[in-house]
């Protein structure tokens, strides 16, 4: 770490302790700026909403607040300083995927206010929320499918999107926001409104967003042409209060982006260089309809939700061809939650339907098609039926068993084949409150992934070794097998109060460890299997994917949290490992698995001048050098970032309802990569926000 920005953090952080413990001992307690405050934080990544300290699970929150003071272009940025989660993909969010605890992409769920998003195609976008529209984002970390069902076998991201209510003040029936943002790096111009009104048992929201962005700059001064974007999001809700027990609501959410990423991935030579772009339009729809009954019996606490969503992904090759990859989904979830004074049973059921239809352009440029083939049209069905039983076995111990059945099937109109498989997840917890200051918990979790219909039947050229007819095919698999985890961890919280004020000390820190059997994995057999081309129009290499790794990831991640009065410092460490069997005709060897994030910590303090109606704040990101790698890749150098960031809120009545955010990211403009990306992230970026409430 430069000793610049350990001077800078270790300064700023004593003059905030010195002056907050100052404060409270210079004014009266009756005095609420100085009166330390604990938010209650809720969750609804368990698939009911509950405090965040009863849950048995590794969760991160970040909340409005945070989100506004961070100001993320993207949620995959909004979540990359927590510990073992990182993002790969570079700065344009398109291609973004969340890692973690070393596993990501298909193997890393997204949930949208309690609905599944199965959008993950290979090399194309699958997070399309304008970060502005949402209330608070959840990261649960490690295997999930007794809740989730397939796909979260690495974690699960759930998004949070604003309501009418969060929008109106208390006593007034109708309210709203506007916002305006502006980043000088690549100028990035966000419009944000939102208006939200009640009318007795009915409530209404209706929200969007605007965000123009230019081509960005890396810190060695290279522009990031691939950052140049529209996007335009639309939010609508409308609820209805039937009684004082059951409400109804209707969902509509769009957004249409329009970008130029690189043809794949997001290498730096494809990001710099214009001519290596292509042009992408992507329509992501979603409607639903949500009824809940709670509160008329301790048996009766139900939720059902049906779901639409559809993405349209249009595509301008570099062939000068268009090519299509959508995807429509159908879904259904139905819970109760059923209370028997010491045990609580959590019953669910969820059903969806996959439709996928793909085209890839053949024309004069690209005569003879040597284009990557996925599936033209795909099908496949799940089925999902789930409980969890939580029982207090004394005052101090809570017991947790959760078991989940799944079939589904997959079947591919091109190839006329078809599979069908089936999976049981199971989980169970205990969590022991030892003392007052110390909760221990334990934890075995089961999760599995269904191969996606791309892993399955792709054909067609990989791609091309620069000669006629020398070329690498894809080959398919029907017979891929799903892939299964089993994870085991330890945690433990420790909570003091009153160590030198009214304060209080968190600290959470949790050991896992996660066994993935059948990992899937592209087997590519290339030209140093079979020599030089050949003089003859065939294929000298494939490429399949196959079960033919069995992959550990172990690892550990501490949080510490001290608030006093208006102060507060946070910090977090996260350390991931993992290694994946290869089995050989000496032997089996243990190699280094890829997309194994770097040693990370991060370190938060700020400070509310509550005089002045400010907060000043501070963050250190510290990624170590990663050279746990096979031996095919090179090593990632370690890189220290430093962000700013102030609000100001002014109390007064003339200014009621004024925010502003400011923030520098990467303030010593370091040119960095972050391991497993091919692009070098954006430079220095400062960042302001003008919002008014009403």
């Amino acid at each position: 770490m430069p000793k610049t920005s350990s001077s800078i953090i270790s300064g700023l952080g004593c003059l905030l302790l010195s002056h907050s413990l100052a404060a409270e001992t210079e004014h009266s307690p009756s005095h609420s700026e100085q009166v330390t405050q604990f938010k209650k934080v809720t969750v609804n990544a368990t698939r009911v909403e509950q405090d965040v300290k009863e849950v048995n699970r590794p969760i991160v929150v970040i909340d409005k607040e945070n989100l506004e003071e961070r100001q993320p272009n993207s949620t995959a940025d909004a979540v990359s300083r927590e510990a073992n989660v990182s993002v790969s993909g570079g700065a344009v969010p398109g291609n973004q995927k969340i890692n973690i605890r070393g596993l990501q992409g298909d193997k890393v769920l997204q949930v949208i206010d309690g609905a599944r998003s199965n959008t993950n195609f290979a090399h194309r976008p699958s997070y399309f929320l304008d970060p502005e529209l949402l209330q608070s984002i959840e990261v649960l970390k490690g295997p999930s499918s007794s809740l989730w069902g397939s796909g979260a076998i690495g974690g699960v991201v759930v998004q949070n999107t604003i309501d009418a209510q969060d929008l109106i003040k208390e006593g007034e029936e109708i309210g709203g926001f506007v916002k305006q943002g502006y980043q000088d790096n690549g100028d990035i111009f966000t419009t944000t409104a939102g208006f939200g009104a009640t009318f007795g048992q009915v409530d209404a929201l209706v929200a969007g967003t605007y965000r123009d962005s230019d081509a960005m700059e890396q810190g060695n001064g290279n522009s990031l042409y691939g950052t140049e974007s529209l996007n335009r999001t639309l939010l609508t809700k409308l609820g209805f209060n039937i009684d004082s027990h059951q409400r109804l609501q209707a969902q509509y959410r769009y957004a249409d982006l329009d970008g130029h990423p690189p043809t794949v991935g997001s290498a730096d030579d494809a990001l710099n260089v214009k001519d290596n772009l292509i042009d992408r339009e992507v329509k992501d729809t979603h409607a639903a309809l949500d009824y809940s009954h709670k509160g008329s019996s301790d048996y009766l606490n139900f939720d059902a939700k049906i779901y639409y969503n559809e993405t349209e992904n249009r595509e301008n090759n570099t062939f000068g061809g268009n090519d299509k990859s959508d995807v429509e989904t159908l879904g259904i979830n139905l819970l109760n939650r059923f209370d028997f004074g010491a045990t609580t049973a959590l019953v669910g059921i969820d059903g969806y339907h996959d439709d996928i239809r793909t085209g890839r352009a053949v024309n004069a440029s690209n005569p003879s098609g040597n284009r990557p083939n996925p599936p033209s049209k795909a099908e496949s069905d799940t089925w999902g039926i789930f409980t969890t039983l939580t029982h207090d076995i004394t005052s101090s111990v809570q017991a947790e068993v959760g078991l989940r059945y799944d079939d589904f099937s997959t079947e591919s109109k091109d190839i006329n084949t078809s599979s069908d498989e089936s999976e049981l997840s199971a989980s169970a917890g205990i969590r022991w409150q030892a003392t007052d200051w110390m909760r221990w918990s334990l934890r075995y979790d089961e999760a599995f992934r269904a191969p996606n219909s791309y892993e399955l039947y792709i054909q067609g050229t990989h791609f091309n070794y620069g000669a006629p007819g020398w070329d690498n095919n894809f080959v398919a698999n029907p017979d891929l097998k799903p892939e299964k985890a089993e994870n085991i961890e330890l945690g433990v919280n420790l909570e003091f109060d009153h160590l030198l004020a009214d304060d209080r000390l968190s600290i959470t820190a949790t050991a896992f460890k996660n066994d993935v059997e059948d990992f899937i994995y592209l087997d590519v057999i290339t030209e140093a299997d079979f020599g030089p081309p050949p003089a003859c129009n065939c294929i000298t290499g494939t490429s399949t994917h196959k079960n033919a790794r069995d992959a550990e990831l172990w690892g550990f991640e501490v949080e510490t949290d001290y608030q006093v009065g208006a102060f507060n410092a946070a910090i977090n460490y996260g350390q991931t490992r993992g290694t994946h069997k290869t089995t050989l005709a000496t032997g089996t060897t243990k190699d280094a698995l890829p997309d194994i994030p770097a040693n990370k910590w991060t370190a938060d303090v700020n400070y509310g001048f509550w005089d002045i109606d400010t907060k000043l704040g501070a963050r250190v990101l510290h990624a170590s050098r990663q050279d746990r790698v096979p031996d095919t890749r090179e090593t990632y150098e370690g890189y220290t970032l430093t962000d700013l960031y102030a609000t100001w809120e002014p109390s007064g009545a003339m200014l009621d309802g004024v925010k502003v955010d400011f923030s520098i990211a990467n303030l010593f403009d370091k040119n960095y990569q972050v391991a497993w990306s091919e692009v070098s992230e954006p430079g220095r970026s400062t960042k302001i926000s003008l919002k008014y409430s009403f």
